[in-house]
């Protein structure tokens, strides 16, 4: 809670766009431009300067130079759209998709979360100590998708889950705080196989789309990561009801146009479209500190805590 009695959600994610793909409308619901009685802060571990760049024209040597300075501005020009007026980076380096080079790279977040973990959480534990928030959001343990980043991002707010807390841990990262609520977001199977029947009838391919002329090793490997992709419904504990909120996400997943295709699913899908879908962003309640259990469903990332 900060010093104006705000509740304050605290979403960690990997890179620039992620913040916005998973939780884009739960950050815009909180946000300080939309509400007098929440904050919200988002934390990205890299600039992520290896992404793609999906533009053809830009897809060269110098943008990707220059790529993480690009996307850097892009956040901020998604911030803006979702009125999120609070955003930083812990400065790791991208670590690059599985089995890429970048993954070996000892200044990349993956190297730093698996080779020093507590080290690499004094980063977020600083922030934390520091804006004090009540609610802190997150990947699930695949990090949705099984990029080490994200797995890493996971990791590192897991670990400031346990100690930001403890006076006794790295007293020199500030007063001890403790959060009060730990979520991951995550996709529900109903949804996925909705929004996959819808792009499929209109002919539009996606990351949940079955690879072709896949050999049936890999075809099956492939089934295997989109399942780990989604999660069964019943462990769903909270929905949150974005539908206000849908233009604004649109504008930020704009923003980030050296990722995301203006012809790629995100965008394909109209506002009508995610409204008859349902326009909900999910979550998981995986940790709280409540004095009394909490009730589920719920439709409030702070209930117990108003």
């Amino acid at each position: 809670m900060d010093s104006n009695g705000r509740l304050i959600l605290m979403a960690v994610h990997a890179h620039p766009d992620d913040e916005t793909i998973s939780m884009g409308g739960t950050l815009a619901t909180y946000a300080a431009a939309h509400s007098a009685t929440t904050d919200t802060y988002v934390i990205t571990g890299t600039r992520g300067e290896l992404g793609e760049i999906v533009i053809p024209e830009r897809d060269t040597p110098e943008e990707h130079a220059r790529l993480g300075e690009t996307r850097m501005g892009e956040i901020a020009a998604a911030m803006a759209a979702l009125g999120v007026t609070h955003f930083e980076n812990l400065g790791f380096r991208d670590s690059g998709m599985v089995g890429d080079p970048g993954n070996d790279d000892p200044r990349c977040y993956h190297q730093h979360s698996t080779n020093d973990l507590d080290g690499t959480t004094e980063h977020l534990v600083r922030i934390i100590r520091r804006v004090k928030p009540d609610v802190i959001a997150t990947y699930d343990d695949f990090g949705g998708y099984g990029h080490p980043d994200h797995i890493a991002a996971a990791r590192v707010a897991r670990r400031a889950w346990e100690v930001a807390g403890d006076p006794t841990w790295r007293p020199e990262a500030g007063p001890a705080w403790t959060p009060k609520k730990l979520y991951e977001v995550r996709t529900p199977d109903s949804q996925r196989d909705k929004v996959l029947a819808l792009l499929e009838s209109r002919g539009i391919e996606s990351w949940w789309s079955e690879p072709k002329d896949a050999t049936p090793e890999d075809l099956e490997k492939w089934r295997q990561w989109r399942a780990a992709m989604a999660c069964p419904d019943d462990i769903i504990t909270t929905r949150i009801d974005i539908a206000r909120h849908l233009s604004a996400k649109r504008r930020a997943i704009q923003a980030h146009a050296t990722q995301i295709k203006s012809d790629g699913p995100l965008l394909m899908l109209t506002e009508q479209d995610y409204l008859d879908l349902g326009a909900f962003e999910q979550y998981r309640l995986i940790d709280h500190r409540l004095a009394t259990a909490p009730t589920f469903p719920e439709s409030d990332l702070f209930a117990g805590l108003r």
